[in-house]
């Protein structure tokens, strides 16, 4: 091939792992003769010669909410053109089944794991540390020796939030937050009483409950703050799907949205656009986090990513649509 294509050999090489920029008019010619020849990699003897199984771990708590689909786009995006593939492990938001997938993606040999559980934490990840397989944290607070860490700045996203709703002239605004007081739901409540200390508002904690992180979860949240005897007259949700389970709520209770009751999420999934009325949220570009994620795993792949880790935050903004 590198005789037909008038390359060297090491170029061929590097085309078809891409690992190493080749220009695109080089590129071509090389994969012209490729399909000329009719070759295809034996990806199985590849592995074995590189001692790896072209495989990325993307662990996350619920691949039915859109936001994980769209990481998982977005680290494809990166990681497809050379050669590995995505397998996808669902925990249900289990601390059990988390550490369960770790441990069989470290005895699958996988070359990377991205973990996206909901309370990321370096300790939940210790085995695939300890066998040398590079991680990704989407989420957690420090970056340490073999795990990088790509978060959003959750107490900036909250406290962006609830001063957006402020401005909007709503004074009680309720939180309908995730099951445990840790991890990025914790620190966007933070970002909540944070603003509206500043705005000097009194914190009522009956105005935050905890759910799932789920569609029903926003519904039931939604529920126990319109029981209450001063019920909020906006509120706060974790993340878009359970904002659509409140407007859910909002919707079979006849209430008005935003002028009854304001509603917003966090994180900007496609649906946010779509519902009626569109929902007011927080963008969080889960496809250019993926990308983000894919772009820092391929350098510690080929040993150009910087040798510290690195903690990359992703900065918060306001979506404004309809529901606020």
């Amino acid at each position: 091939m590198a005789a037909r294509a008038g390359v060297s050999p090491t170029t061929v090489s590097h085309v078809v792992s891409g690992r190493r920029h080749v220009s695109e008019v080089t590129r071509a010619r090389v994969r012209s003769v490729m399909d000329e020849l009719g070759w295809e990699p034996n990806e199985l003897a590849r592995s074995l010669r590189m001692q790896r199984t072209q495989t990325i771990a993307l662990i996350v708590p619920d691949i039915t909410n859109p936001f994980y689909p769209s990481v998982a786009r977005g680290l494809l995006d990166v990681v497809s053109e050379p050669g590995y593939q995505v397998l996808i492990g669902n925990t249900d938001g289990s601390p059990s089944a988390e550490k369960d997938l770790v441990a069989r993606m470290v005895t699958r040999s996988v070359d990377a794991i991205v973990f996206a559980g909901y309370y990321s934490k370096a300790s939940d990840v210790a085995p695939a540390v300890e066998a040398g397989i590079p991680v990704a944290l989407m989420g957690g607070r420090k970056a340490s020796a073999g795990i990088d860490v790509l978060t959003s700045d959750d107490l900036a996203a909250g406290e962006i939030a609830t001063r957006y709703l402020i401005g909007r002239g709503y004074h009680r605004i309720g939180f309908i937050t995730g099951p445990s007081g840790e991890g990025p739901p914790a620190d966007r409540v933070k970002g909540y009483r944070r603003a509206l200390t500043s705005a000097g508002l009194r914190f009522n904690s009956q105005l935050v409950v905890r759910e799932e992180f789920s569609r029903a979860g926003g519904a039931a949240g939604l529920q126990e703050l319109l029981e209450l005897r001063k019920p909020p007259r906006a509120v706060l949700c974790t993340n878009d799907m359970v904002a659509i389970g409140a407007l859910d709520v909002a919707r079979a209770r006849g209430l008005r949205v935003p002028d009854d009751l304001a509603v917003m999420g966090f994180d900007d999934i496609e649906a946010a656009a779509l519902i009626s009325p569109s929902l007011t949220t927080i963008a969080g570009d889960p496809r250019e986090q993926g990308r983000a994620v894919g772009r820092v795993l391929l350098g510690r792949l080929d040993g150009t990513t910087a040798s510290l880790p690195q903690r990359i935050l992703f900065a918060p903004s306001v979506v404004p649509r309809e529901s606020a």
